[in-house]
């Protein structure tokens, strides 16, 4: 895996995790490097909408990512 998108406590909201160095150089190219230290330390927090895009688009480009499946009561 070279992204994996944990849920977080809070509905809708995904924590993002790099797990290669495939997913630091992908997110390199997609973020500035203002952002690079929240990113690569697993501090980055997404919407679902947004990482869905955001996953979408990795794997498109050829990465390996990972997002359980949420049910919501």
């Amino acid at each position: 895996m070279d992204l994996i998108a944990q849920p977080l406590d809070r509905p809708g909201l995904f924590q993002l995790r790099v797990n290669s160095i495939h997913g630091v150089l992908w997110l390199q190219t997609h973020f500035p490097c203002e952002e690079w230290e929240t990113l690569l330390g697993d501090q980055s927090c997404f919407g679902s909408d947004c990482i869905n895009d955001l996953l979408s688009d990795a794997q498109i480009s050829g990465l390996q990512v990972f997002q359980p499946a949420v049910v919501e009561s």
